[in-house]
């Protein structure tokens, strides 16, 4: 193949879309090819010897007019292609930070949180406020001022923690009544919420820590039926108008009489206890120096987690407080 063939080839290859280089290798390919220590161009140059004065004059023009427009080509083509190259290098690695920002994703109430949101919904119609106290008690507050002597049950170091500085941890919301009617001040219309503490053996229905749920109403006039009407239309409102609701006796310290609410299960062939009520006993009313003749009060416990495990249908309460997000994004 002559001097002028080999350059058409060259030329060829340049001009063709089919055959040019389409990627960073084969620019590197031609470039060896053409312009490396033993390239196409080097060894026309040294065939120019062989030629006469007024040829080698005008081969030599036109080699290094094809030579100067290859070396102009590649340039061009192997920037194109490193463009594009790093066009797409950017589009898997790089954020386009003029794009809107991904925020977090979005939080949500605990099902705890939505269960004493719907109750205290129901009691503000009734009108109860709603408030708090510390979960660090002392004794008078969680027991004694709540007809619980000494020797009772739930005065024993295996029921509730007992702190360095001889206070516990709040076996039950109770003790925001018993601070409410130390005020003195009638009517007490208030519902409270929040954590309590049990030294109990923790299994699929027992923690020892969970929420409650309570409410007091006092003043003149109060009877057992207000209570069975209020905590009615709380577990309707909870569960719906076809579970049935139940009352059955039971004893609390501070209340006389005393009735646990039942709710019909999720199945309808058995009961579930989910809170203890009564009215106020009379010497929880004389320790805060009130005529247990002329105020009565209603009082009211339910057991938070029970009623969420029950709505949502969750076995095992623990679940609820292991904070695993599969389990809870179901729930709600």
């Amino acid at each position: 193949m002559d001097i002028k063939e080999q350059l058409d080839t060259v030329t060829a290859v340049i001009d063709s879309v089919d055959v040019r280089p389409k990627d960073a290798a084969s620019c590197e390919c031609y470039r060896v090819l053409w312009f490396g220590k033993d390239g196409l161009f080097r060894r026309l140059f040294s065939e120019l010897k062989s030629l006469d004065n007024d040829e080698r004059i005008r081969v030599a023009q036109l080699i290094n007019d094809v030579k100067s427009r290859a070396e102009h080509e590649l340039a061009s083509i192997a920037r194109t292609v490193g463009n594009e190259e790093l066009l797409r290098e950017l589009k898997l690695t790089h954020v386009d930070v003029t794009l809107p920002g991904a925020g977090p994703a979005m939080g949500r109430s605990h099902p705890i949180s939505l269960i004493e949101d719907e109750i205290k919904a129901v009691l503000r119609q009734f009108g109860f406020r709603t408030v708090d106290g510390p979960e660090v008690e002392e004794e008078y507050y969680c027991f004694d001022a709540l007809n619980i002597p000494v020797h009772h049950p739930a005065r024993d170091l295996q029921d509730t923690f007992y702190t360095d500085t001889e206070q516990v941890l709040r076996t039950h919301t109770t003790s925001v009544q018993a601070r409410e009617l130390e005020k003195g001040k009638l009517p007490v219309k208030i519902a409270v919420s929040g954590r309590v503490y049990r030294n109990e053996s923790v299994d699929a229905t027992h923690s020892d820590m969970f929420h409650q749920y309570e409410g007091l109403w006092v003043e003149e006039g109060i009877t057992l039926p207000h209570l069975i009407t209020l905590l009615t239309q709380v577990a309707k409102a909870l569960y719906g108008r076809n579970r049935k609701v139940r009352f059955v006796p039971k004893f609390y310290p501070y209340t006389e009489p005393s009735v646990g609410l039942l709710i019909s299960d999720s199945r309808g062939d058995g009961w579930v206890t989910v809170g203890g009520a009564g009215m106020v006993h009379r010497k929880v009313f004389e320790e805060f120096k009130f005529d247990p003749k002329k105020i009565s009060g209603l009082a009211f416990g339910l057991g938070t987690s029970r009623l969420v495990s029950e709505r949502f249908g969750i076995p095992n309460m623990r679940a609820l407080y292991a904070n695993d997000l599969r389990v809870l994004d179901r729930l709600v």
